[in-house]
């Protein structure tokens, strides 16, 4: 449940699989502020070198493009076991849970699928772009490292909207971020 301030809940453990799943997003959701951390240090050091007359760092912009999406995508896992994505609840919000969790469940396996769909594509890509031997312009960065680093953050969001889907079919079974 959200406090006064608006901050977000925090997740309770209720068993063994979704320890792991906490965990696992946690730690990426972790790496992905270290890795925005970092950007934003780069940055810095471009914009201050730049002011200063000793230049820019090579490439800051391409590798401020790659460096976000791979850091905003592993913040989706912990976001998805949280149940805070963008959703449209005004209908189902103030229905009976026994109404409720089926339709919950079925938004969260449509989640599941679209999930599904962007780890294939995302995979389809990354070996496209490694086979055609595609670069960034200044750097040289291989486009096909930072596709293919999009991928576990999109194959953890996937399996946590299908632990959530799961938990919303069982009565018993406690629904990780749920309002309650």
């Amino acid at each position: 449940m959200q406090d006064p301030m608006g901050l977000p809940h925090e997740l309770v453990e209720h068993d063994k699989v979704e320890h792991y799943l906490i965990m696992a997003g946690k730690t990426m959701a972790i790496s992905g502020g270290v890795l925005f951390i970092a950007l934003i240090a780069m940055s810095l050091v471009s914009i201050i070198g730049r002011k200063l007359g000793f230049g820019s760092v090579n490439g800051d912009i391409e590798l401020m493009q790659a460096g976000t999406a791979v850091a905003a995508t592993a913040f989706l896992p912990y976001c998805t076991l949280l149940g805070e994505h963008i959703k449209v609840d005004f209908f189902t919000e103030n229905m009976r849970d026994s109404l409720k969790r089926p339709i919950d469940g079925i938004a969260e396996i449509l989640f599941a699928a679209v999930s599904a769909l962007l780890v294939w594509r995302t995979i389809l890509s990354a070996i496209a772009t490694h086979e055609s031997q595609e670069v960034t312009t200044l750097v040289s960065l291989p486009l096909w490292i930072p596709t293919a680093l999009l991928v576990p953050g999109l194959f953890l969001m996937m399996i946590c909207a299908i632990y959530r889907a799961y938990a919303h079919f069982h009565p018993t079974k406690n629904i990780p971020g749920a309002h309650k």
